[in-house]
């Protein structure tokens, strides 16, 4: 498990108001979670996924993320061709966090990693599923 992204998770969790405090979400990331390989298919549909903006679905890092919406400047670029890189090289990228509640899917972590699996013409994505 990466750390980062739990950690990122774990704070987004929070933030969006999922859970009261960290230790709630640290205890459900820790032992309420599924590993899946989830099918990209689904974050075009924004009816099945909050948190996403299915615009990001483009065939380049630049189209995904243009000069007009970054919200991290550069780093939005740079993080998604890092991870084209690496499935490229047939590294394994650190899966997603997504929470299934009601019948939906909550992204809390893993848009440039989504960005880069659908540009590498990817299917499918390792996805952190914690079910509430």
């Amino acid at each position: 498990m990466n750390l980062n992204t739990l950690q990122d998770s774990v704070s987004t969790s929070v933030s969006m108001k999922i859970f009261k405090n960290k230790e709630d979400a640290l205890f459900a990331h820790i032992f309420k979670f599924r590993l899946f390989e989830l099918q990209l298919s689904i974050f075009k549909d924004v009816n099945k996924v909050d948190n996403f903006n299915p615009s990001r679905l483009q065939q380049s890092a630049v189209k995904a993320y243009p000069l007009n919406d970054r919200p991290r400047g550069d780093k939005d670029i740079n993080s998604v061709k890092f991870h084209q890189e690496q499935l490229q090289q047939k590294i394994n990228i650190a899966p997603i966090w997504i929470i299934r509640k009601n019948n939906k899917y909550i992204l809390l972590d893993g848009v440039h990693r989504i960005a880069a699996s659908y540009i590498e013409e990817k299917q499918y994505i390792n996805a952190n599923v914690i079910f509430l």
